[in-house]
């Protein structure tokens, strides 16, 4: 096998083997990615080469969006490094056994093997980092710490570009006075910062600045850093990455600024996706909220009831710890759990006294009404389903289609409590508020009868340990 052969055929046969430890976590694959890594370590294919296809094999597995466990993904990486480190320490103690002229060229690559796997940790690492979370602050915060941490910077920072003014503004920070944070806005063009972000090219500095296009050199004399911008996949720029160390310091090397605009580029893909989200989740409230407001003018007494029945559902899930996407999905469904109200007649819904039969049976028809409505809705949560099923109960005695236990999907149950707790705690055309002493003492008495004993411990704890409130 050469290096030809290798970049033709590795993928596909690597692809293969990796899939199948992923299919069935047999260790007898393990052992072939073992065996993998060193036979290209044997052919003087560098360790970031072997990296790169490991990753873009990764990716092309999932781009059918299948569903693996992450302990065995990250297992394949580790697997893989040590193949990796175990010939080159085999390596190591062979050089080490020849004369002493050699010496010096066996620590040479002992340095560019061990930075190396370091570059190919921390690029791992900043793939897992920007791909976990949909949270701007989070990714931020963790891409640049990791950053700051592996090329041993003394201080530095991240800086969006603010669309409106055109300047950068810090957004993380490292080593920097908080009044420094505070007050910096750099217009592009304008230093080291402002020129990376203008030109889009990556810089280091190591004692003096030599480009032209900075006014003001001195204040730049005996300086070790480096700086890389903020690239999305169409090229334009958002922000930078700059990097410092003390000018006694050992320099930063091209090899840090490769490995620098790599994270660079990583974040910059991350912040567009996650700034995608948030408009579209952003777009997502404003709709769900202009429906809500349409559903209360038809029942002026339960006016804010939505919101507040959305606020606690939240609120519980988070004492769940349920992930953040199904709290998403619960505001949504709390804000819409009673669009189905739009085709119950008005006078019924706010009617003084008792409902008759048929009455009854109208309001009753709300949940499926609301689930068909919101099915029209192309929601990434199951807030049709959640709806639907926000009046079945524990026992079976719920309603529409007296769903038991389990059947009922965990956020209905959630809906469902937080529903009657706000319910009874306000007014109604028929009856006056019972107050949230009732509403908690209903919710603890029917406890695993009609609603779910998680959902309502965390309920009580809310309102009794944490201090929560209706507004």
């Amino acid at each position: 096998m050469n290096k030809v052969i290798y970049k033709r055929g590795l993928d596909i046969s690597y692809e293969k083997i990796l899939t199948d430890y992923l299919k069935t976590g047999q260790e007898t694959y393990l052992y072939q990615i073992t065996q993998f890594g060193k036979e290209l370590m044997r052919l003087e294919i560098g360790p970031e080469s072997i990296i790169e296809t490991h990753l873009n094999v990764i990716k092309k597995i999932n781009r059918d969006k299948k569903v693996y466990l992450k302990k065995d993904i990250d297992a394949s990486f580790t697997i893989l490094m040590e193949g990796i480190m175990s010939y080159g320490m085999a390596y190591k103690e062979y050089l080490n056994s020849r004369t002493e002229g050699y010496l010096a060229e066996i620590r040479e690559l002992n340095i560019k093997l061990s930075r190396k796997l370091t570059e190919m940790t921390v690029l791992y690492n900043t793939i897992k980092i920007t791909g976990s979370s949909l949270d701007l602050k989070e990714v931020l915060s963790s891409v640049f710490i990791n950053t700051i941490k592996s090329l041993k910077a003394e201080d530095g920072s991240l800086m969006l570009i603010d669309p409106e003014d055109k300047v950068l503004a810090i957004k993380e920070a490292y080593g920097l006075e908080e009044d420094i944070i505070k007050k910096t806005r750099i217009k592009l063009g304008e230093g080291i910062a402002g020129l990376v972000a203008q030109k889009g090219e990556p810089l280091i500095i190591s004692g003096r600045l030599n480009s032209p296009q900075i006014k003001r050199k001195g204040k730049y004399e005996g300086i070790n850093s480096i700086c890389a911008p903020l690239k999305t996949k169409k090229g334009g720029v958002i922000g930078i990455i700059n990097l410092n160390r003390k000018v006694d310091a050992e320099p930063f090397t091209e090899d840090d600024l490769k490995l620098l605009s790599t994270i660079a580029h990583e974040a910059a893909t991350a912040i567009e996706r996650v700034s995608l989200y948030q408009e579209l989740h952003k777009s997502y409230l404003n709709t769900i909220n202009t429906i809500a407001k349409i559903v209360e003018t038809r029942d002026p007494y339960t006016s804010g009831h939505q919101k507040r029945v959305a606020k606690l559902a939240c609120a519980i899930a988070e004492e769940m710890s349920l992930p953040q996407d199904k709290t998403e999905g619960l505001y949504a469904a709390g804000i819409l759990h009673d669009i189905g109200k739009m085709n119950v007649p008005a006078e019924i819904l706010s009617k003084p006294g008792r409902l008759s039969e048929i009455e009854l049976s109208l309001i009753k028809t709300h949940p499926q009404a609301g689930s068909d409505i919101i099915k029209e809705m192309e929601f990434p949560w199951a807030v049709s389903l959640i709806v639907l099923q926000h009046h079945e109960r524990i026992d079976g005695s719920g309603y529409p289609q007296g769903l038991k236990g389990d059947e009922i999907l965990l956020e209905a149950r959630i809906i469902g409590v937080a529903d009657v707790v706000e319910a009874m705690a306000s007014h109604r055309p028929y009856r006056p508020a019972l107050g949230i002493d009732k509403a908690l003492e209903e919710i603890s008495q029917n406890r695993g009868i009609l609603y779910d004993p998680e959902v309502v411990d965390a309920c009580l704890k809310l309102f009794k340990e944490k201090g929560f409130k209706f507004e």
